[in-house]
């Protein structure tokens, strides 16, 4: 799988898990679990929990802006 494509994918799945369970309860173990992944294998994609929501929030921040075009 490409990267980019693998962390959208990190993405999406986060996106999916933060409004389910809530940020703060998320684990990096419990995303990696979600997706049938080792956790130190996100690292090779992301850096942090931070920054996913920060992705999340551009992407909703960039669907936004494209609705109003």
């Amino acid at each position: 799988m490409k990267p980019e494509t693998r962390k959208q994918e990190i993405i999406n799945t986060s996106a999916k898990l933060f409004k389910e369970k809530g940020f703060s309860a998320v684990t990096m173990r419990d995303l990696a679990q979600a997706m049938g992944i080792k956790a130190a294998s996100l690292y090779n994609h992301i850096n942090s929990k931070q920054e996913i929501l920060t992705n999340i929030i551009i992407s909703i921040a960039e669907e936004f802006t494209k609705g109003m075009l």
